[in-house]
């Protein structure tokens, strides 16, 4: 199994730093002892027994760096409303709870231990960086000579399923916000190399030439665009004035009712899966048909039943796969949380997993929206395939289009790695806690020795082209994914009609 297109960025990405120390509250003897014998999970586990909790001698704000396989789970959020849903926040808690991390008058209500995480992860995918903060009760000593708690968090992890993991848990500054200051996240897929039409027979130059080709597709992503057709637009529009606002004020009763009416469907967003709503999985297939009207109530009604943003005329039944907004659409906005910034999107070279051959692609951005990067590898994996246009990606970032983009399987992508930094302070400021939790060798080690012993053998059974779940997809993306000549034509033409508008406006000034 070759392991080395995976493991080595975890350790490239990563500098090395110093031990980073910090203040030592106190911490029972017994516990201490139970947790110091040995730096290993597994014998945690043998030392301590489920009845055991640590005694608290303060709540203080910490941050934890969990890796998780989410085959198993419902994404990362928890679900309070349907406790019989799997999630990995879910298990967190209670496990959290069971080793005496929390009190009993909280657990139930993250919210009380002010809860929060650097990013959330939809049904299926996994991660090895996500950072929660949140406040812990914390034993005496408890970093006392294991500065990145190491041996704390194996006594959590005593409680946790093999497929999540605790790597960290250091003490946090009161204003440390994980989601705000993450500014780069960088995420793996992994991708059957004969979805991209590498096939086993060929040879080294036609890999190379096959790889180089959809590096060229990949590299266009970079750059700063507006997503909007990669996502659930609504999700993202700028929520509309409050009643008690001056500008709401002014409305007419017209003007106030839609105002009123929107709140329901729009939810701002700082990443991929920072989207609150429920199942995210069910809101979109690669050939979902659900209908979509011009009138504004009908729009919101829709966004309230979380339905996908697609595309259907207004007298006929047909679904419009790709049309140009010829007027300003109040229903259908798009503003500044539509636009995210992509630092690198590519191809590495042929890897080797049991009898799978498979390419990993690395994308990092500032930020991501729902569903964003499965788009993005989705619509790269219909161009390689020439199922769609090789202009696909300029028309679909020009803000006026609305096109209907594949969606890849969850199963293979993978929250590899983040930075954080102050955004309030000029310069690359980090917290020393961060820098700890991210850089350090012993937490990396963790990382490393949970990916490839723990979610590597999960995620290599995805990888078989003829398996689940590539057989299905790629069936639906060769049958559904292609646009009308006439769709695709009326896009391009407005398209140059508007780039030539605003190169003559831009002149001008």
């Amino acid at each position: 199994m070759a392991l080395s297109s995976l493991r080595l960025p975890l350790s490239l990405w990563l500098p090395k730093h110093r031990s980073v120390r910090y203040e030592n509250p106190k911490i029972p003897s017994r516990l201490n002892v139970i947790c110091c014998c040995s730096t290993s999970a597994a014998t945690a586990e043998e030392s301590l027994t489920h009845a055991e909790r640590w005694e608290s001698v303060r709540k203080r704000k910490v941050v934890l760096r969990v890796g998780y396989v989410g085959t198993d789970y419902r994404g990362l959020q928890i679900q309070r409303d349907d406790p019989s849903i799997s999630t990995i926040e879910k298990e967190l808690e209670t496990a959290i709870f069971k080793a005496g991390g929390i009190r009993e008058s909280n657990f139930g209500n993250l919210n009380k231990i002010a809860w929060a995480r650097s990013s959330r992860t939809d049904k299926g995918v996994h991660s090895l960086a996500t950072m929660i903060s949140l406040k812990m009760e914390i034993p005496e000593n408890a970093w006392d000579g294991d500065p990145y708690g190491i041996s704390l968090v194996n006594h959590i992890n005593s409680y946790l399923p093999r497929d999540i993991k605790v790597f960290s848990a250091v003490p946090a500054q009161r204003s440390f916000d994980p989601r705000k200051e993450c500014n780069l996240r960088m995420y793996s897929y992994l991708l059957p190399a004969e979805v991209i039409g590498i096939k086993s027979h060929f040879s080294a130059a036609e890999i190379e030439d096959h790889i180089a080709d959809f590096n060229d597709i990949l590299n266009a992503f970079e750059g700063e665009h507006p997503f909007h057709n990669y996502t659930i637009r609504s999700k993202y529009r700028t929520k509309l004035p409050g009643k008690k606002s001056p500008i709401y004020r002014n409305m007419s009763k017209t003007e106030r009712s839609t105002v009123e009416a929107s709140p329901s469907e729009l939810e701002g967003s700082d990443d991929e899966d920072e989207f609150n709503g429920g199942n995210s999985s069910e809101t979109e297939v690669l050939n979902q048909n659900s209908s979509m009207s011009s009138n504004g109530n009908k729009i919101l009604l829709h966004a309230c039943k979380k339905q996908e943003d697609v595309l259907k005329e207004k007298s006929t039944d047909s679904v419009v796969r790709a049309k140009w907004l010829y007027e300003p659409d109040e229903s259908d906005r798009i503003g500044a949380s539509h636009f995210r910034k992509i630092f690198h999107c590519s191809c590495g070279k042929l890897e080797k997993s049991l009898t799978h051959e498979y390419v990993e692609l690395s994308i990092w951005g500032e930020s991501f929206m729902l569903h964003q990067i499965r788009k993005m590898v989705g619509t790269a994996v219909a161009m390689k395939r020439k199922l769609l246009p090789r202009d696909i990606l300029t028309l679909s970032l020009a803000k006026f289009s609305r096109i209907i983009l594949p969606l890849a399987p969850s199963e293979v992508l993978i929250l590899r790695g983040n930075r954080f930094s102050i955004r309030e302070r000029p310069g690359n400021v980090k917290r020393p806690e961060m820098i700890a939790i991210v850089e350090s060798e012993e937490v990396i080690k963790q990382v490393d020795e949970f990916f490839t012993s723990v979610m590597l053998p999960q995620v290599a059974k995805f990888l078989e082209p003829s398996g689940y779940p590539w057989q299905e997809w790629i069936e639906n993306l060769d049958r559904n994914t292609g646009i009308p000549d006439r769709e695709l034509d009326e896009v391009r033409n407005a398209w140059k009609v508007w780039k030539e508008k605003f190169e003559s406006d831009a002149s001008a000034l």
